[in-house]
């Protein structure tokens, strides 16, 4: 009787711990399934740099750091190999689990340069137990991984691709977007010019609807959006389309102390009939002045890449809309190949523009522009290279350049003025069905005074001419101080010899 009370003991328990384990197993499971971990938005990642910041706001359904595990999947441009990147140091997480940082313990290696536009997936492990969608033999995953993220496409992107130049000649940091974050009193892409702001510059002003000037203390730069080209790769000028913007129609123009802004309608010209290709659909155009009271030496984000923002500094927004139905075949081929060139002319109050030395950054997304006399004034032209192409992040790079004064796109420009000076901004198309494809893309214009004490520089030939002379001279004082010295030690051996030898007959 005795035993048969004790098994049945032993059987109530055992029945006991398994109704609460179940019960437990149940609850944890729902707990589980009712916190669905998401990423909203990852910060800017530099894969060239260690211990890089990473900043990933979710819901991570956690309060500690146990078990977490973060890595980036890095695409190398033009490639199918995938470098992957782990975030290891310096790991934490809010005490609501909505926020994890963490540093790179990692970084990229390889000799082929990375495409920002795929960097998008982030793989963020978690130890929390999560039910599969569909019935499985194992119904839950001790990890779970979220990826991938759409990082691009908002103001917070994976970096580019290369590093910065010169080490921004030690006036600044290196920042994501092959960016150099100058210090104050510091400008151009390398942060090499010296600028003098003690006070702010005048703000830009709006001359007519589709001009605006800038001014430095002794300049005043006339900015105008003239011409629209289109031209195929490899092919002769002979067929590029080229659009002059001043016979559009204007639509919806604006001015005031903060910019100007207008629409133009590609379809008619000002006399309303219609053109016989007008491949250029619409082209809006967007300018914001920066109005500063004090010196400024800022910087704007777009689409991760960072602009310089002064105290004299136009914020500029070109949307081209582009109809494929009236440009030759070779434009829209799944060969792309294809580039839009915004033409901007620029034109100084003094002489001309001509005397302005030119300097590009490496991929070049800025240009440099400084007067070579008393005037001390700079204007830097930086590019955002990321745009947008129906609304998404573009695969390919933006990019600026100079209109030669003569050669195959000069004489496309109708009254080339020789004294200006025409930049573009170029645009690799991108290959689509569709008949109209609106693009998008931003850059800054900022003026500075240079501080003449520091802004003089050799040209290196002058440079290396000035150490080759400095090291000549070196050489022909040495030898002449030797030449001295080892003349000096002959006179001396030459009296002691006479000396000795008029010792010796004294002994005879």
């Amino acid at each position: 009787m005795e035993k048969k009370i004790i098994l049945f003991l032993l059987i109530l328990s055992i029945s006991f711990n398994y109704f609460v384990s179940s019960s437990s197993s149940s609850s944890s499971s729902s707990s589980s399934s009712e916190c669905h971990q998401k990423i909203f938005s990852v910060s800017e990642v530099n894969p060239y740099h260690i211990n890089s910041l990473v900043v990933i706001e979710g819901i991570f359904c956690l309060n500690s750091t146990e078990g977490i595990k973060v890595s980036f999947s890095v695409p190398e441009e033009g490639s199918k190999i995938s470098y992957g990147i782990d975030c290891d140091n310096s790991l934490t997480i809010d005490s609501i689990g909505e926020t994890i940082t963490c540093r790179l313990s990692d970084i990229y290696i390889s000799s082929n340069p990375v495409n920002f536009t795929t960097l998008a997936t982030v793989m963020v492990y978690t130890p929390i137990p999560v039910p599969t969608p569909t019935p499985s033999k194992n119904p839950t995953t001790k990890t779970v991984a979220i990826g991938p993220v759409p990082v691009l496409g908002t103001r917070n992107y994976i970096f580019t691709n290369s590093s910065c130049p010169i080490g921004c000649s030690k006036n600044g940091f290196c920042d994501v977007g092959n960016t150099c974050r100058c210090n104050q009193n510091q400008a151009s892409f390398d942060c090499s010019v010296r600028v003098y702001n003690q006070t702010s510059l005048p703000s830009p002003i709006v001359e007519s609807f589709n001009t605006f000037s800038m001014s430095s203390s002794n300049e005043q730069f006339n900015i105008v959006l003239s011409h629209i080209i289109a031209n195929p790769a490899g092919s002769t000028s002979n067929i590029s389309m080229v659009s002059q913007l001043s016979q559009y129609t204007v639509n919806g123009n604006s001015s005031s102390n903060y910019g100007l802004s207008f629409t133009l309608d590609g379809t008619t010209y000002t006399n309303g009939k219609p053109s016989a290709k007008p491949w250029l659909n619409q082209l809006e155009y967007d300018v914001n002045f920066n109005l500063a009271k004090e010196p400024s030496f800022g910087y704007e984000n777009y689409k991760g890449a960072y602009l310089p923002i002064s105290s004299s500094a136009a914020t500029i927004t070109l949307s081209p809309t582009i109809n494929i139905n009236y440009l030759p075949s070779v434009y829209y081929t799944t060969n792309g190949g294809a580039t839009y060139s915004m033409i901007f002319k620029i034109s100084n109050q003094h002489d001309s523009m001509s005397g302005y030395s030119n300097d590009f950054s490496g991929t070049f997304n800025s240009i440099t522009l400084s007067s070579g006399d008393s005037k001390n004034s700079l204007m830097v032209i930086s590019l955002s290279d990321i745009y947008s192409f129906n609304q998404s992040i573009a695969p390919n790079h933006a990019y600026l350049s100079l209109l030669p004064k003569s050669g195959s796109t000069s004489y496309l420009i109708s009254n080339y003025d020789s004294d200006s000076l025409y930049v573009s901004v170029n645009i690799p198309s991108i290959y689509s069905t569709n008949n109209q494809n609106p693009y998008t893309i931003q850059l800054s214009i900022n003026v500075y005074d240079i501080d003449p004490s520091s802004h003089v520089k050799f040209p290196r030939w002058a440079l290396g001419l000035t150490v080759g002379f400095s090291v000549l001279i070196c050489i022909i004082i040495i030898f002449s101080i030797a030449k001295y010295i080892k003349s000096k030690r002959e006179s001396y051996s030459n009296i002691d010899d006479h000396h000795h030898h008029h010792g010796h007959h004294g002994h005879y």
